[in-house]
């Protein structure tokens, strides 16, 4: 079940959410575990069966971690058993150790993550587990387990443990259902209208003029940005339904001044892993500036094979490392060169959709061939709609605030007509268009 359907609003969430107030506060966790199993396993049954043993093989670890003289030892087989199946279902194939492409278990990434992260933190002693029951729900609360944003056993636990069931408040209630209708507005009436101009580039290249592949170009960073972090509204405010606060990951990332800004914004619990998982424990910034470099740049590489399975993936994170690593030498050696904000914002975004063209093409030689198109300032017309499809994208990036800000989350605002009535607006607007087309998915499912 997609979020962004009839399916998911009217047959699942809407008989959830009234059982879930029905029932005693007691009985809420083990009730949205049940959910959860049922929204996980109507993808796939056999790849739920993975995922529970996952989860009952990551909880005996941290038992035994817990109980045993031989932690780091005990930490790592963990690791490398969360990793084995990630990399056998997404990586055997691009590793020559299969001879064609495995069907991806749904979520793998973001799950596997997130239990590694449960790991490292359970071996530093900065959690407690107290049940399997609480783990469980900590990796299947469905609203977050297909695409993030990637939680920490603490944030989530610690409000289930303080009460977060047991008083769910109307105005939380309210905030979600903006913050929810936002989401899928993105989703359906951005992305959704995004990604076709997008692909009529990308997948008929040979066709393309400059013009025509950099607004495809542009349209294919717009809806990427609608698409994931519309996903994110809709995962937030589904939590905001129970009374559960999920962890910003979008702050305006088009936004962004530089390379390193665009990272603290854009997929924000995905960076702060690889900054406190990976950078960190690699040496981060010690060691002199010849280490730091190779530190970041290996960082954003494996985040780049994260992704996926190509060397398109590989040099994208590489290129993204390699500038991050600029800007961090830039403003340590030649602080005083500053650059009008309104420039550096241009400059960034420019940069982050020119690297887009990695992430979105079939392969390398593809992606050369669209930079080649790119500058080669060929002669060519567009169509008026689609430029103006790409400018109300741009207006709405550059000149709104964003969801969170629009409803002051975490901390939330006080809700009155007006954002019931935004809400009603692009709620309707969103059901009318999925009414006249199927539902897509979302594009880090692929992930």
């Amino acid at each position: 079940m997609l979020f962004n359907s009839y399916t998911f609003i009217f047959f699942f969430l809407l008989p959830v959410l009234t059982l879930f107030f029905v029932l005693r506060p007691a009985y809420r966790l083990g009730f949205l575990i049940l959910a959860s199993l049922l929204f996980y396993g109507q993808w796939s049954w056999m790849h739920l069966g993975l995922l529970l043993f996952s989860i009952l093989l990551n909880y005996l670890f941290s038992l035994l971690i817990k109980e045993n003289q031989y932690q780091r030892t005990i930490l790592t087989i963990a690791i490398v058993l969360n990793l084995l199946p990630l990399i056998y279902f997404k990586y055997s194939f691009f590793l020559q150790m299969s001879s064609q492409s495995l069907i991806l278990p749904l979520a793998i990434s973001f799950y596997t993550f997130q239990q590694i992260a449960f790991q490292i933190d359970h071996y530093r002693a900065k959690i407690k587990v107290e049940s399997l029951a609480e783990y469980t729900f900590f990796v299947l609360f469905f609203p977050q387990l297909i695409a993030g944003p990637i939680v920490h056993y603490r944030q989530i636990i610690s409000q289930v443990r303080e009460g977060a069931f047991e008083r769910v408040e109307w105005q939380t209630l309210q905030a979600g259902l903006v913050l929810f209708s936002l989401g899928l507005f993105k989703k359906v009436v951005l992305a959704d209208q995004l990604f076709p101009l997008a692909n009529g580039t990308f997948e008929h290249i040979e066709t393309l003029h400059t013009l025509s592949a950099w607004l495809g170009l542009f349209a294919y960073t717009f809806g990427l940005y609608f698409d994931f972090s519309g996903y994110t509204d809709m995962a937030i405010g589904l939590g905001l339904f129970f009374g559960l606060r999920l962890p910003i990951n979008f702050d305006s990332p088009y936004k962004a001044v530089d390379i390193v800004d665009f990272w603290r914004r854009w997929h924000i619990t995905l960076s702060n892993f690889l900054r406190d998982y990976l950078y960190i424990p690699l040496g981060g910034n010690k060691g002199g500036e010849l280490k730091e470099v190779f530190n970041l740049i290996l960082t954003m590489t494996l985040g780049g094979i994260w992704h996926g399975a190509g060397w398109n993936f590989i040099f994208w994170g590489a290129l993204h490392g390699t500038l991050i690593a600029l800007v961090h030498l830039k403003n340590r050696h030649v602080n005083r060169w500053k650059i009008p904000r309104p420039v550096a914002i241009a400059l960034t975004f420019v940069m982050v959709s020119l690297l887009w063209v990695l992430f979105r093409a079939p392969g390398i030689g593809a992606a050369w061939n669209y930079y080649h198109i790119l500058f080669n300032f060929s002669s060519g017309s567009i169509a008026a709609i689609e430029l103006f499809t790409v400018s109300i994208a741009m207006s709405i990036v550059w000149f709104l605030p964003n969801s969170m800000e629009f409803i002051g989350y975490p901390k939330l605002q006080r809700f009155g007509w007006r954002y019931a009535l935004v809400a009603a607006v692009l709620c309707f607007a969103a059901l009318k268009m999925m009414a006249e087309a199927p539902a897509q998915r979302f594009v880090y499912f692929d992930f």
